[in-house]
């Protein structure tokens, strides 16, 4: 009898203390993954700008700021090229 008595107080005793569902490793690779893909996203960039003075009769008639968030220095040169190109497309004269 004494047996019964200690065999069903193990086993309440383990019902009590078993916590919710356990996760599966599957899961916790998932966040990791997450995580990973997270840090990949928010890589570091930097602020690239050209500033365009816009002259008329050798009198300045004003200036312009154009900014863009860049990887890379490559990409920061690539951004200002593309800036130079669409205002000569657009009839300005570069010097």
């Amino acid at each position: 009898m004494k047996k019964i008595i200690l065999l069903a107080s193990f086993g309440v005793a383990g019902l009590v203390s078993a916590k919710g569902t356990p996760t599966s490793k599957f899961e916790e690779s998932k966040a990791k993954t997450e995580i990973k893909e997270r840090k990949e996203k928010e890589k570091p960039v930097q602020t690239c700008g050209v500033v365009v003075t816009y002259w008329s009769g050798g009198q300045v008639v004003g200036t312009q700021t154009i900014t863009s968030d860049q990887p890379d220095l490559e990409s920061c040169q690539n951004f200002q090229t593309g800036v130079k190109v669409a205002l000569w497309a657009a009839g300005y004269w570069l010097s």
